[in-house]
Parts: C-alpha cells; structure tokens; sequence
C-alpha cells in the first residue's frame, strides 16, 4: 500500500497556523492569512451551521439557559511565539463546558498506534496521517481547565466530522464523533454530572469569567 504521511503542525495554536487544522475547507484561506479579522469573519462563517446545531441539541437536554459562542480566540499563552488558539465553537452549560471544532475529512478515520494521530484511508491505497483533534484541541483544553478551576466545572473537547464524507473508526476516542451522536453524547453528560454534582453550573457566570479571559469572544 502506498502511503502518503502529511504531519501537520502539532496544535492550532494561532491565526495563522489554525487554517491547516480543518481540512477540505471550501475556501482558500491563504490571501486572508496576513488579515486576522479576515480571516476569522471567514472562519466564523464556515462555523456558523456547526454553533446553530449545538444550540439545537443544547435545547433538547438543557432545562436551564446556556451560552454558544461561534468562534472565539483564546490568548492561552502571551508572549511566546503561538500565543492564541482558535475555538470553531464554545458552549457553556449546566453540566460543563465544552470546545467542539469541526473536520472535513473525507475517507475512513482509524486509529493509528501513535495516540497523537489518526489515519485517513481517502481511497484505495492512499492514507494520510493528520494530527489527532483531541491532540490539536490540548492547549485550549488545558487553559480552559485552568481559568475555571474555582468553578468545579468539567471541561471537555470535542470533535465533529462530517458524516457525509468520511466514516468513523469505533474505536476512536468517543470525544470523536458525527453530528448525529452529539445528543447522545451531551445526554451522558449531563448524567455523568448529576451522578457526581450537588448542583448545576451558571453557565452566564460560567461565560463572563471566560470572556474576561479571551483574546475575541466570538459570536452568539
């Protein structure tokens, strides 16, 4: 079998570099690079569907309010040379917070021995090795852990594949996941969260801290 290995930069952890981390985007980013605002306007458009679904699936198991926010850019290291890391979306609820980026991969998506990476199976004979999502999402996941720390909140990332284009390994961790599962999964949730919480979360206090801690707050 031939294989084609394209190894990505390990995390989007700025502007620049989060273009390579959502593949077979129907635009090209490469002219909005050098324009930050460009280039997130255009991101939170191709983010859009995937903010309106979550709040969609939220009313469906919330019975309190919640915060989705399409977009955001977290400052999760100042001053060094990748300071920021782009959210596609971010939503606030009663039972936790949680980072959900979207992929267009197109193939079968496996398991690949190095825990870091999967394996795209695109057609007969050629795979591609792409940097796991929950890999790519580590840096914002560990600054988010560490901004609400006084909360008791459970912080969790998630990435969304398009069902439509690719086919998930079972075996994958089940943060990976089609769109169809995301009610299923923010049900186990909130349940894991009631077997162990006295009480809900604030998600608007929740979000105001976190606003306060980000480099753009997106959109609602």
């Amino acid at each position: 079998m031939k294989q084609v290995r394209i190894v990505p930069p390990l995390v989007a952890t700025d502007v620049s570099s989060a273009a390579s981390c959502h593949q077979d985007r129907p635009f090209d980013f490469r002219g909005l690079v050098a324009d930050r605002d460009g280039w997130m306007a255009c991101q939170r458009g191709l983010s859009l569907s995937l903010s309106r679904n979550v709040s969609d699936v939220l009313r469906t198991v919330c019975d309190r309010s919640f915060v989705v926010r399409c977009g955001v850019l977290f400052e999760h290291a100042p001053g060094t040379r990748n300071p920021t890391t782009w959210i596609d979306c971010l939503a606030a609820t009663e039972f936790g917070v949680f980072i959900i980026d979207q992929y267009h991969w197109r193939g079968a998506v496996k398991r690949s021995m190095d825990e870091d990476e999967v394996l795209i199976h695109e057609r007969p004979g050629v795979v591609s090795v792409e940097t796991s999502p929950l890999r790519r999402a580590k840096p914002a996941l560990r600054h988010l852990r560490a901004v609400l720390t006084g909360y008791n909140c459970p912080v969790e990332c998630i990435a969304v594949l398009d069902a439509s284009h690719c086919e998930i390994d079972p075996t994958l961790p089940e943060t990976i996941l089609v769109l169809s599962e995301l009610p299923h999964f923010m049900r186990t949730r909130l349940n894991r969260f009631r077997g162990n919480s006295l009480q809900y979360l604030d998600p608007q206090r929740i979000a105001a801290g976190l606003q306060a801690r980000c480099a753009d707050w997106g959109r609602s």
